[in-house]
């Protein structure tokens, strides 16, 4: 248990370093004032492992500090790789801070003044270091950001008209509502239809039940009527010259044709 403790704060070293860190960039201190860095100087050179400390504590502040704790970490950081000497300089740039350097300059929610903050120290780096190999990978820094590339301007937004947006949405509420009272008028139409349609049916008489004896004369007349129309029709359709006239044009036969569905009609009641 007790090794890997020490595992665990060997690879989050946490000492006076980061108080420092911490206090140097409160709102007590100015973005650019150096007030309290010899101490955090002394404080970091004291210790093998200051360095690391140092870059720890201040990517945390890049990544989770305020606007004003951003400003404050970045006026630290160059006062360090000034102030600290050369075992500073060569191994405070990390993996870690190094990606989150790079994150801040491409990252478009990343504040102007913080930006602005960013790329001058980069830019300072590339002039003290650019002729030094061992600081190479610093000095590539503000290249990397996208350090002497013009950054297209961007247009401002468009002209907001709110007298026009106002009218718009009071349209659009009143199509609502018109939507809204059509869809109850035809909900209280299908509501009133449902009730008389209910009312019609209860004052509807019942059809009487089909009393076969009563109407089995009129079924055996219908049907001798229908029958009767049928040969009619069949007789009348012999008679027909169809190479002088049409069944269509011909008197007898329509009259026939109209007699035969009339008595048609009489037996499909009975049908039914």
């Amino acid at each position: 248990m007790q090794s890997l403790f020490s595992t665990l704060v060997a690879d989050k070293p946490h000492s006076s370093i980061t108080d420092w860190v911490e206090i140097l960039s409160s709102e007590k201190y100015k973005e650019n004032d150096y007030d309290g860095i010899p101490e955090l100087v002394d404080a970091i050179n004291l210790q093998p492992e200051g360095p690391t400390e140092a870059s720890r504590a201040i990517r945390k502040k890049l990544k989770y500090g305020s606007t004003h704790r951003q400003i404050r970490a970045l006026t630290i950081l160059k006062a360090l790789v000034e102030n600290c000497g050369t075992k500073f300089q060569l191994t405070f740039a990390d993996g870690p801070l190094i990606t989150r350097i790079k994150t801040m300059a491409s990252d478009p929610l990343t504040d102007d003044a913080v930006r602005k903050k960013l790329m001058s120290v980069l830019a300072g780096w590339n002039r003290e270091f650019k002729d030094n190999p061992k600081m190479a990978t610093v000095a590539s820094l503000w290249t990397q950001c996208g350090g002497g590339v013009k950054r297209r301007s961007v247009p401002p937004p468009p002209r907001v008209d709110h007298e026009a947006e106002a009218r718009k949405r009071a349209e659009e509420k009143a199509k609502e509502r018109a939507a809204l009272e059509e869809e109850r008028r035809r909900e209280r139409e299908r509501k009133l239809k449902e009730k008389a349609d209910a009312k019609k049916k209860t004052t509807q008489p019942k059809p009487r039940p089909f009393d076969f004896e009563k109407e089995k004369p009129h079924i055996i007349n219908s049907i001798a009527t229908a029958s009767q129309a049928a040969i009619q029709l069949t007789n009348s359709l012999k008679l027909v010259n169809r190479e002088k006239e049409s069944i269509e044009s011909n008197t007898i036969v329509q009259e026939a044709l109209a007699n035969a569905k009339a008595a048609r009609k009489a037996v499909i009641r009975y049908i039914q």
